[in-house]
This record gives C-alpha cells, sequence and structure tokens, in this order.
C-alpha cells in the first residue's frame, strides 16, 4: 500500500467521524479489527462513536500530525467541540494504526481526555 492510499483511508475514519457517519465504519475497519483502548471491535466502535455524539453534540477531531511508514501510522489530533471551561490545555489524542488490505485493522490509543474530566491518572 502506497503512503498517499494509507492516509486517506486514516483520513477517512477521521471525517467518518466528524461527519456521524457511523455506517462507514464497516467499510473503513476490517471484518477482524481490534481497538485495543476499547479491548474490542467494530461494534464497540460504534458505541463509542455514538455516546460520544450523544454527549458532546459539537465533537470534531482534527488531525494535526500524521505519519506514514507502510502499512502503520501514527497520528495527533486535537479534539473541538466539547467545553472545556479554565483550561489552557488542548483535549489530544495519539493514535497508532495498523492497514490491511486498504482498511484499519487496529488502533493502539493515548488521549488526555481524562483530565479534562475529573479522571486521574494511575501509575
Amino acid at each position: 500500500m502506497i503512503r498517499e492510499e494509507s492516509e486517506q483511508i486514516i483520513y477517512r475514519m477521521y471525517e467518518a467521524f466528524n461527519s456521524r457517519d457511523i455506517n462507514s465504519v464497516d467499510d473503513i475497519f476490517t471484518n477482524g479489527f481490534y481497538s485495543h483502548p476499547l479491548q474490542a471491535g467494530i461494534e464497540a466502535v460504534k458505541k463509542a462513536w455514538a455516546s460520544m455524539f450523544e454527549r458532546f453534540p459539537d465533537i470534531r477531531v482534527v488531525v494535526e500530525d500524521l505519519l506514514v511508514d507502510g502499512d502503520k501510522a501514527a497520528s495527533r489530533t486535537s479534539i473541538q467541540g466539547i467545553n472545556i471551561a479554565d483550561s489552557e490545555k488542548q483535549p489530544m489524542i495519539i493514535e497508532l494504526i495498523r492497514l490491511e488490505n486498504q482498511r484499519i485493522a487496529e488502533v493502539w490509543g493515548l488521549t488526555n481526555l481524562g483530565e479534562f474530566f475529573g479522571e486521574k491518572r494511575k501509575g
């Protein structure tokens, strides 16, 4: 898979999120997709997205950086559209993505969202 194709797939995932197109998840992710943060597959992604849309109707993900190397990619995204009172920090997500057959096969992720909702880091 060439770099441009990989980038298109990843941007398509974020655009699907931003346009609330949960149905396109089936076309973007492989049948055996696994989300390490959710410890589950495609249906968990759909539920997580729907929950975010309900909780934060104006939520939007903006790609700040995207690095692609072969079948792997790393993205840094900022999150907009959630009301963060009195914070100078920007909510962010860092994701490592593995691609397979022009689809997303695996995702690992880290976020600082918990800091904005009173969740304390462990360890």
